[in-house]
């Protein structure tokens, strides 16, 4: 699923989108962007590229927690980048019960969970196995859209806030009535992790709720009130790309972040080009979470304040069974259910396309390069005419 909106209105028809997607997932006809929601990977690199704001993102509002008896807020770790101490974090926490929730969640302490259970495993795992981390809903949806060899690679590990999610639901929807589980979100691709509005129904959590927009509220409830917790230690070093590649489990690790690097190094391993690498940290954001791209500061900042934090910290990991870590989640791979014969007599008719196009890639045909209009060429949704350098 797609987060990404198209507003006809207030796009210039740049075609800057088109070309900055990585996965050519942004295309246009009739005037008009399409957004194909299989091949998004949900980066953001489209938003951040659109200056009218062509295309924007959807999530749920704070409207929506009058549906519900008891309304808890799952609040990311990537958020206390932007603290210097334990009562910088319990104003932020308090600012944002203030918002009209009955309880607030810290997810340093899931994360933290996830982080030792990541050591864990690495220890234990296959030394020829290469492992790739699997905490970034960006580089997961890119592996099985790209490079679907790489998935039996993935470490199998649930996100912190599912398994937060599937712990607070069993524990209130007795005590509490209707229980409203939302998502506060540092980053686009964690908004279809919800069931509203993107009909993610295998998920525990109701609505994911973009931190961007409920910023000038936190801000505004700052000086309101404390919400008194302490943060893990391990939880403050899983959203730091940095600080999560040190002592334990940096032998042997790569990390890298940044959608063109991810892209790189996933190529790289497609085709057995990366020796002696045991594992690999791959982050969609600069930094790792607290690079967000729907969090406000900068990254490099943030990880100075977490280094500070991590000092205080004396809270321990959530105690949960270790079956509880890993993910149910099935990857979404197309299978190709058509014979040799007909795969290569596809790509023989696509190659003669390519050929009578001009290779310039210029986008002015609403594709992001003359390969992808040969694709659709072939499949009978685009003709040559199309072409505006040939016509």
């Amino acid at each position: 699923m797609s987060t990404i909106m198209y507003t006809l209105e207030k796009c210039v028809k740049c075609l800057k989108c088109i070309k900055v997607c990585p996965t050519g997932a942004m295309t246009m006809h009739d005037s008009r962007i399409h957004v194909d929601a299989e091949k998004c990977v949900n980066c953001g690199a489209c938003t951040e590229i659109c200056n009218h704001l062509g295309l924007q993102i959807k999530g749920s509002q704070l409207k929506e927690l009058n549906q519900y008896d008891y309304c808890v807020a799952l609040v990311p770790t990537a958020i206390y980048g932007d603290c210097e101490s334990l009562e910088k974090i319990s104003a932020l926490l308090g600012a944002i019960k203030k918002l009209g929730f009955d309880e607030v969640v810290d997810l340093s302490r899931y994360d933290g969970f996830l982080y030792d259970m990541n050591v864990d495993f690495l220890e234990s795992e296959n030394k020829d196995v290469c492992l790739i981390s699997s905490f970034c809903p960006v580089v997961n949806k890119l592996i099985e859209n790209k490079y679907p060899m790489l998935l039996s690679n993935r470490v199998p590990f649930e996100y912190a806030a599912e398994i937060a999610a599937k712990k607070i639901r069993r524990e209130k929807s007795e005590s509490k009535g209707n229980v409203g589980i939302f998502l506060l979100c540092e980053c686009i691709a964690k908004l279809d992790f919800a069931k509203y509005p993107y009909e993610n129904e295998s998920s525990e959590i109701d609505h994911a709720i973009s931190l961007a927009d409920i910023f000038p509220l936190i801000i505004k409830y700052l000086n309101y009130g404390n919400e008194m917790i302490d943060i893990n230690r391990s939880g403050l070093k899983f959203v730091s790309t940095p600080l999560f590649m040190t002592n334990e489990i940096n032998r042997n690790c790569i990390a890298a972040d940044g959608l063109s690097k991810v892209e790189n190094i996933l190529e790289l391993l497609e085709f057995g080009q990366i020796k002696n690498v045991k594992y690999f940290h791959l982050s969609n954001c600069i930094n790792g979470c607290i690079g967000g791209n729907l969090l406000w500061g900068n990254s490099f900042d943030k990880d100075l304040n977490l280094e500070k934090l991590m000092m205080n910290t004396t809270a321990e990991a959530i105690s949960l069974p270790v079956k509880e870590a890993y993910s149910q989640r099935k990857p979404k791979v197309n299978i190709d259910q058509r014979s040799l014969q007909e795969r290569l007599e596809e790509f023989a008719a696509l190659n003669k396309q390519v050929e009578v196009l001009p290779g310039y890639d210029c986008g002015a045909c609403g594709y992001p390069s003359c390969r992808a209009m040969a694709e659709d060429i072939i499949k009978g949704n685009s003709k040559i005419e199309s072409c505006h350098v040939l016509r």
